[in-house]
């Protein structure tokens, strides 16, 4: 997945961009301030065909079968979750962490365009 062995945000974010456009997203900004990364849109990709019971923040612990991709595809936010040290959603203002610490304020304010109220923000050490 890593082209040198060394997790990368701009890695794991653009497989996020790329599963977010299967899921009906018009439009993904990716963006980074130092080592916080971002995937951000209009639309809401996160809820988009989850399993019945399957909550938002279980997409970065459990494998989901993503067929959109193909037969044996898995929803990319898996390898956020297994990469990235700290991850958080804000979902049209509403603040969930998934996993680690989340400054305050929230990194991705100021660096993601105010139009993309649909935010997916990882951690990734720099090594």
């Amino acid at each position: 997945m890593f082209e040198d062995g060394t997790p990368s945000g701009s890695v794991l974010m653009s497989n996020i961009a790329f599963g977010a456009a299967a899921l009906g997203a018009g439009h993904v900004e990716i963006c980074n301030a130092d080592a916080w990364w971002f995937a951000a849109s209009e639309t809401n990709w996160l809820e988009r065909q989850l399993p019945p019971g399957f909550s938002t923040e279980r997409l970065f612990r459990t494998p989901t079968p993503f067929p959109l991709l193909g037969p044996n595809s898995d929803r990319p936010e898996i390898y956020v979750g297994a990469f990235a040290d700290s991850v958080y959603l804000d979902l049209n203002g509403k603040h969930q962490p998934i996993q680690g610490r989340t400054p305050d304020p929230l990194p991705h304010i100021g660096v993601v365009p105010p139009w993309c109220v649909f935010v997916l923000g990882c951690h990734v050490p720099v090594h």
